[in-house]
């Protein structure tokens, strides 16, 4: 097929969106949906995508990866043991030739919860007024499901690109994406990346970062009945909390003319999920740790980030007489996820912006997300311009009754087979 970069080009890439057949996406997503990948997991789910890559006629590569390898990276990051993991690549075009393009998404999913707060079971897809409901429907298998409906489409049309794209399946996204990182290892980058997290059709080409922090506060146990003998880790606790509350204002405030997070009051939280201390219900504790999520905005390291939570713990025990005898210790673990930015000029923000209006009939809205996800990754480590986008939206993930809807699916696939054949070219 001959084509240009003008008209013709726009013709192809409008019928591969008209290709895009629902019931195979449906049926794709359920297939992954009823195999529970949570817990590290997910071999099973993977060996499923890699069966339904080889039977769109897709090259498909099944690998296992080398764990201790992997995790000796300096930007490895995981919370989870696994016994083992598998790294599922999918291509279609011509590598040697234009344009090279990664979809990236995930198999595994966070855990279920009580299966009794769900309507439906977790694990049991269904289609309910024109939803999508199960655990990863909307994190993100359904979107794994529509990045090889495009595919699927453009290979129904007979459509041979000029450079080539890559669908990446990947584990361990939830907690730090060991799996991205081992492909990246693998495969290496690309001219450009779209990770199919749900977006509600928005384009984000901003992603900001997180990590994840312990703080250990020290107290002075005492019998209860004379607690002023003691010194409360809790109390101390708080005062060291009502610092960290205050930096959070103060790193959230120079980004409130960002358009991209203009949408949000606090783009890059500073979160305490857990705290927990003592030994005794009437003893005065003398141990309290504290655990959180330090938001990252896009132009900051981590490490930069870290420094800062660091230094205003530190300040905040200098002030008080006790813990600046006893300081806190702060201490780094778990997942993180790495921040990106891609200028918004780039050739795929604007293919897929262009390909998105095509589909709703209306301008595409770029807007930056404050998750983390594996975006980072590929811009740091692959070298990899990349943009987020997919459907559905984020707040309803990581809870019972978990859904995506049906047309913003469809909307998804139709906007990246458009976008697969602006960027990649037709041959």
């Amino acid at each position: 097929m001959n084509a240009d970069p003008g008209s013709t080009l726009e013709a192809v890439a409008a019928r591969a969106a008209s290709a895009v057949d629902m019931d195979f996406l449906l049926s794709a997503a359920s297939t992954l949906i009823r195999i529970p990948s949570w817990k590290g997991e997910e071999s099973a789910a993977q060996r499923a995508m890699a069966a339904l890559m080889e039977g769109i006629g897709l090259e498909t590569e099944t690998w296992t990866i080398n764990l201790p390898m992997v995790q000796d990276h300096p930007e490895a990051s995981w919370e989870l043991d696994r016994d083992e993991a598998l790294g599922v690549t999918g291509t279609l075009g011509n590598a040697a030739g234009g344009p090279s393009l990664i979809l990236n998404g995930h198999v595994d999913v966070v855990p279920p919860g009580d299966p009794e707060l769900w309507t439906y079971p977790p694990f049991d897809p269904v289609v309910v007024d024109g939803r999508l409901y199960g655990r990863g429907s909307l994190d993100m298998k359904a979107q794994l499901a529509a990045g090889l409906t495009a595919l699927n489409a453009i290979r129904a049309c007979r459509i041979e690109l000029a450079g080539s794209v890559r669908l990446q399946s990947v584990v361990g996204e939830e907690d730090g994406g060991i799996g991205t990182l081992a492909a990246i290892l693998r495969e290496g980058g690309a001219d450009g990346a779209i990770v199919m997290e749900p977006t509600a059709l928005t384009v984000a080409p901003v992603q900001a970062g997180c990590v994840n922090f312990r703080i250990r506060v020290t107290g002075q146990a005492a019998h209860g009945a004379v607690r002023d003998e003691g010194v409360s880790a809790f109390e101390k606790a708080f005062h060291v909390f009502t610092a960290i509350q205050e930096l959070e204002a103060r790193r959230n405030a120079p980004h409130r003319n960002d358009p991209l997070f203009a949408a949000y009051t606090t783009p890059f939280p500073i979160s305490i999920g857990t705290i927990a201390g003592g030994d005794w219900a009437s003893s005065v504790p003398d141990h309290v740790a504290m655990e959180g999520r330090l938001g990252v905005s896009p132009d900051e390291s981590l490490s930069d980030a870290r420094n800062a939570l660091e230094r205003t713990v530190a300040d905040a025990a200098r002030r008080d007489p006790f813990l600046s005898k006893h300081p806190p210790v702060v201490e780094w673990w778990g997942g993180r996820f790495l921040p990106a930015r891609t200028r918004v000029t780039h050739p795929l923000v604007r293919a897929l912006r262009a390909s998105i209006s095509d589909e709703l009939g209306h301008d595409a809205v770029l807007k930056g997300v404050t998750f983390g996800a594996d975006a980072g990754l590929l811009q740091h480590v692959g070298e990899t311009p990349v943009v987020i986008f997919g459907a559905g939206d984020i707040s309803r993930a990581h809870r019972p009754d978990e859904f995506v809807e049906l047309d913003q699916l469809e909307s998804m696939a139709c906007a990246l087979a458009r976008t697969i054949v602006r960027f990649c070219g037709a041959a």
